[in-house]
């Protein structure tokens, strides 16, 4: 009877030190910087005594603070789902190539001209991201050895590079610089005006998520075992894969490509929580990459994605020496 109550308390723990945390990091990401910031001199946007403290902080700084939450809680969840899904610790939307699709998607948008603001950006980058889980479903259910998706995944993304490269070569420098900058990554790059829209999008592949924690708890031990515990694996697997594209889709059109959160983050989780109960595991997974990026979003003279790298490609080694288990 003891071992449920050390799996709650741990549990417990581990959200009360993860939330700690995000009240840490978001307080600096609010008031640290160049400008001075008092709590005092901010008030409503858009009013006529708004002085420059207030623009700093609505027009930067909060806006900065939603794109690193909305991001890191995004690619966490959406990597913890597709290594549950394909049964393989190294899948994530970047390696998958899901990422790479939205990108394309975004490419498509900024190169070609399609772009109708932030609507079309993200609408582009969905559709590719969607194409790519298309592609990666059919592979998945040809193929029993799930390595087979890590190579799908990378040569989607040369063919992805190789498409890019065209639409390079025929756009202008205007739409070239644009493309350019937002795929550095960047948590900056958010408006006031686009953290609704943001919002909406991730929420929408948090639902559809959430309404796939029974079937995520039961595929990790096989597609056999679920459908013998009554769950409907066909629809489970819709479910998570247009939940997992969607948020894919919405972090890279909002903050481009940003590395090795959604392959890294879901192990941290594990190792914090240590249990295989999504219902534990995907909120803290969100709580972990909030937190990871808020971290990485106060370093803003450096790259995003060295920053993250510095704490992913460790995770992934460690994963690969640890013979790959699942966790």
């Amino acid at each position: 009877m003891s071992r449920p109550t050390v799996k709650i308390s741990r549990a417990v723990v581990g959200f009360v030190v993860l939330t700690l945390l995000f009240v840490f990091f978001a307080f600096l990401t609010l008031t640290a910087g160049s400008t001075e910031i008092s709590w005092s001199d901010l008030g409503l946007r858009n009013v006529p005594y708004a002085n420059m403290a207030n623009q700093i902080f609505w027009e930067i700084r909060f806006p900065r603070l939603v794109a690193a939450v909305l991001s890191g809680v995004a690619l966490a969840v959406a990597g913890l789902s597709l290594q549950t899904l394909f049964r393989n610790p190294l899948a994530g939307p970047f390696v998958l190539g899901i990422s790479s699709g939205a990108s394309l998607g975004v490419a498509l948008s900024l190169l070609a001209g399609l772009s109708f603001g932030h609507f079309g950006v993200l609408g582009s980058a969905a559709v590719g991201a969607l194409a790519v889980t298309a592609i990666v479903m059919s592979v998945s259910t040809r193929f029993a050895n799930s390595t087979v998706l890590l190579v799908v995944g990378l040569l989607v993304g040369y063919f992805i590079d190789a498409v890019v490269s065209l639409l390079i070569v025929n756009s202008d420098a205007e739409s070239l610089r644009v493309y350019v900058s937002w795929g550095m990554g960047s948590f900056g790059r958010l408006t006031y005006d686009g953290v609704g829209l943001f919002a909406v999008a991730v929420l929408a592949g948090l639902l559809l998520l959430a309404c796939s924690v029974r079937f995520l708890n039961a595929v990790r031990l096989g597609d056999d075992f679920a459908r013998g515990l009554g769950v409907n694996v066909r629809l489970g697997r819709i479910l998570v894969l247009l939940g997992t594209s969607v948020l894919a889709a919405s972090a890279t059109a909002f903050c481009g490509p940003v590395a090795f959160v959604g392959i890294a983050v879901p192990h941290l989780a594990f190792m914090l929580f240590k249990t295989s109960n999504h219902r534990v595991l995907l909120p803290g997974a969100a709580l972990c990459g909030a937190v990871l990026c808020l971290a990485a979003s106060l370093f803003q003279t450096l790259p995003l994605n060295a920053v993250l790298s510095l704490v992913g490609v460790p995770v992934v080694l460690w994963v690969i020496v640890r013979g790959g288990r699942l966790h």
